[in-house]
């Protein structure tokens, strides 16, 4: 009798093995924004920099993603998926080195913003197209569900990261950490299977750097423009951006209308194409979609909210309940969990409402969320106080970023979803830095203003606007740059005879500060509710979130 070989069992990694590194992938983009939150303050030090600086190279990250990505699909449809994510994963390990070893703001910009931003438009879009790809209906079902998971998670798991790496060891350390995960992910998705290259249509390599250009350049100059000035010059410039200082020009100006130059050569161009029968961005693509578009517009606008209020909490919380940035992440926490939980109940099943309902439902309750928190920051809080008010808006965040996804694609054909959830998932990105940007430089302007005018108050003196505004320009640097211990420090050499009352203002400072972003999050809360309309009502096919 001839034995019969025995049929080796499929292991947890034959299974799962390739669809957790495309989740990877995800959750190392994620992780990359996530991080950099946290150590903005040793950045800023170290670099002698600023917050705005770093705002915009996260915007030059997400604009330059958001740009190229079609052009990166149209080359992993052309020259083979499995070869152009190598590259990419080349370019973002790259990226990291840049960063770890950069000297100074102008090469961290550069690995950021030029290596990650390029690798990224190759890196957002491939992990889903080859999810979407697998034979098994399970792996496709559940893949795309753990993507958007994996997103939640590296943002989340980046910020606590990095309030360890920032302030017990060095910010290098929390990128260095990356380079470990890139073998690990090709090792994973290696072998996995992938269309044949097609033919598609030329790139339009100059009508992709024209749109990056434009976008880039009036962005980081609406983003400069609170620090340097509109039109006189404000603080001290650095590199490049001082070039015009001993005019006492800002360059703020300078780079919008850069940007808007970039923009109108943009259309230009385009429009020279079309004529000629070529292919144009300004036709071509899920951008000729009005719901993509107006989905999009939504979504971003909706994760400007988001982040903006949970970069404002990691300002606020340590401020006022003293807390470190460890501890900071915990008590923000809630929200995220919350808003897990939520999409991890209602991502797979059939709704029994329509889509934009419970769409708008989530934004109800979002607004609801933030009201509550408004209500709760009077001193003194905890981060027990301060529980059921994130509970409700992560919960808000889970609903809305359910089938926001699915009312966006809407009106798109099937075999652009990989380019639209390419395009969609940096452009929250945007959203992101949006958010930290002008809301987070909101929160700290309005906090210097009040204290400045607060000890004014209570020395009983005034003095003239020029100074005043001084002073106010001074404490914001401080406040975004020196740990907790160094502004102590520095409020300890006021005058004796405020230091009694220097505690009340400084809470009272914050929680107005806090209070009044938190009614201009709730007004474009509100701003989403009422664009929702727009949406349709209903959709054909349920589409896994993108977070």
């Amino acid at each position: 009798m001839v034995n019969q070989p025995t049929l080796r069992q499929p292991t947890f990694l034959d299974t799962w093995g390739q669809p957790l590194g495309l989740c990877l992938i995800l959750f190392m983009l994620s992780y990359t924004i996530g991080v950099v939150q946290p150590i903005m303050p040793p950045l800023v030090q170290e670099f002698n920099s600023s917050v705005g600086y770093i705002q915009s190279a996260l915007v030059l990250m997400s604009l330059v993603t958001a740009s190229f990505t079609p052009t990166a699909e149209n080359l992993s449809q052309r020259l083979g998926r499995r070869a152009v994510l190598a590259i990419a994963l080349g370019f973002f390990a790259l990226g990291l080195v840049v960063i770890i070893l950069s000297a100074d703001i102008g090469l961290f910009t550069l690995g950021l913003a030029g290596c990650i931003g390029v690798a990224g438009a190759v890196l957002m879009s491939t992990p889903v197209a080859l999810m979407d790809a697998f034979p098994d209906a399970g792996i496709q079902r559940y893949g795309l569900v753990a993507l958007a998971i994996a997103g939640v998670l590296g943002a989340l798991v980046g910020s606590i990261t990095g309030g360890v790496m920032a302030f017990d060891f060095s910010w290098r350390w929390a990128f260095a950490f990356e380079l470990g995960l890139i073998p690990i992910i090709w090792w994973l998705v290696r072998s996995i299977a992938v269309p044949a290259p097609a033919h598609t249509l030329p790139a339009d390599w100059l009508g992709g750097l024209l749109s990056v250009a434009g976008f880039g350049f009036t962005l980081v100059g609406l983003s400069l423009a609170s620090e340097l000035g509109w039109w006189q010059l404000r603080g001290e410039p650095q590199g490049l951006v001082g070039l015009l200082a001993p005019f006492g020009i800002s360059v703020a100006p300078v780079l919008i209308a850069t940007g808007l130059i970039c923009l109108g050569l943009l259309v230009f161009w385009e429009r020279g194409r079309l004529r000629q029968g070529q292919p144009s961005l300004l036709r071509l693509g899920v951008f000729n979609r009005r719901i993509y578009t107006l989905g999009l517009a939504i979504g971003t606008l909706h994760t400007m909210t988001t982040v903006g209020v949970q970069f404002n909490l990691f300002q606020f919380i340590p401020a006022v309940m003293g807390l470190n940035p460890v501890q900071t992440s915990i008590a923000v926490m809630p929200s995220t969990i919350a808003q897990l939980v939520v999409l991890l109940l209602l991502v797979k099943r059939r709704p029994q409402f329509p889509p934009r309902y419970l769409l708008q439902s989530g934004l109800v309750v979002k607004a609801v969320g933030i009201a509550m928190l408004w209500a709760t920051i009077a001193p003194p809080v905890t981060a027990l106080e301060l529980l059921p008010a994130l509970v409700v808006m992560g919960a808000g965040t889970g609903l809305f970023a359910t089938y926001i996804t699915s009312l966006t694609f809407a009106d798109t054909h099937k075999d652009q979803k990989a380019e639209a959830r390419g395009v969609y998932r940096p452009f929250q990105n945007l959203g992101a830095s949006l958010g930290r940007g002008i809301l987070g430089t909101m929160l700290v302007s309005v906090a210097s203003l009040k204290i400045v005018d607060g000890i004014l108050a209570e020395l009983g003196q005034s003095v003239d606007a020029e100074v005043r505004h001084s002073a106010v320009r001074s404490l914001q640097l401080a406040i975004q740059t020196l740990r907790r211990s160094d502004r102590r420090d520095l409020f300890a050499q006021l005058p004796d005879a405020i230091q009694p009352a220097l505690s009340d203002i400084l809470q009272g400072a914050a929680v107005q500060a806090m209070q009044s972003t938190l009614l201009v999050i709730l007004a474009l809360c509100l701003l989403c509710l009422g664009l929702s309309f727009l949406l349709p009502k209903t959709v054909k096919t349920l589409e896994a979130p993108i977070e």
